[in-house]
């Protein structure tokens, strides 16, 4: 093979690569999966309600649990979003450790994903969680002011999370082992920028500066594994530094990214104000 064929080659490889990537981007980003009847029927019999709403990709569900009262006014309610390969009743087992009979938490899928239909991207999640929030206060004749509304989440999840909060008012924010940007995210996984190509492009620090601009700043806590093998460290470290002052931050020592759930987040939902996870 001459210099020549071997470079055409190698530029003809590149660039199929790269077309894969592009035209199938959102494979390399989402996971859908599916609910069996079992699941479905676990979760009612402990109490979840299925949430339904339409959006523009067609019929959806979310799920709301409450411990007691269900007919009461939540004094406070978590929006829950998970990573790409989660499902909003996977984390229904850690909702349930908590005894708080006054805090609700309302578990949100993608489209595609559990019983959803149609396909995720930043826009079609972000209207799965608006509306599935709209579906249950309406369902349940409620009111609730931004006081009450907390959003957590996980991964992806992080990114549906800030990107609710920067247009919806929040009390609470907790994002767990999340990244700056998909951009970045993209560049650390496969080496090359898509740049203008990348279609999915979910953006956290623009989420944090447009949230840290609100008149009233929700309490915002960001925590990452030490040992996160998938999203680097370092990302939840950029993000914090937007402004350390009013963001706590914590590198949790030894968790990865999938463990870290079980290593801190029912101690901070139980404290509330994460005071012992970020103590100096």
């Amino acid at each position: 093979m001459t210099d020549l064929t071997s470079w055409l080659f190698a530029a003809l490889l590149f660039v199929g690569l790269v077309s894969l990537v592009v035209l199938f981007q959102d494979r390399f980003i989402y996971f859908p999966v599916r609910y069996s009847t079992a699941q479905l029927e676990a979760a009612r019999s402990v109490g979840v309600q299925e949430v339904k709403f339409q959006t523009c990709q067609g019929n959806q569900a979310a799920f709301f649990f409450l411990h007691e009262h269900c007919e009461t006014t939540p004094e406070s309610l978590w929006l829950v979003f998970g990573g790409n390969g989660d499902l909003a009743l996977e984390w229904l087992g850690m909702v349930r450790s908590f005894p708080g009979s006054r805090t609700g938490f309302l578990l949100i899928d993608y489209p595609g994903y559990g019983v959803c239909e149609g396909r995720p991207n930043p826009q079609t999640i972000l209207e799965n969680s608006e509306c599935a929030l709209q579906a249950l206060l309406e369902q349940k004749r409620w009111k609730l002011g931004a006081d009450a509304l907390c959003v957590l989440g996980h991964s992806l999840g992080g990114a549906a999370a800030l990107q609710f909060a920067a247009k919806n008012a929040v009390r609470k924010i907790l994002v767990v082992s999340t990244f700056t940007t998909m951009d970045d995210m993209v560049r650390a996984q496969i080496r090359i920028p898509l740049g203008r190509l990348l279609r999915h492009r979910f953006d956290n620090l623009v989420s944090l500066k447009a949230i840290l601009s609100q008149n009233q700043v929700p309490e915002i806590c960001i925590l990452h594994g030490e040992a996160d093998e998938i999203i680097p460290p370092k990302m939840g470290r950029a993000l914090a530094q937007l402004d350390p002052s009013r963001m706590k931050f914590a590198e949790i020592p030894g968790a990865g990214h999938n463990d870290i759930i079980q290593m801190a987040l029912p101690l901070g939902l139980q404290s509330e104000l994460f005071g012992a996870i970020v103590a100096e």
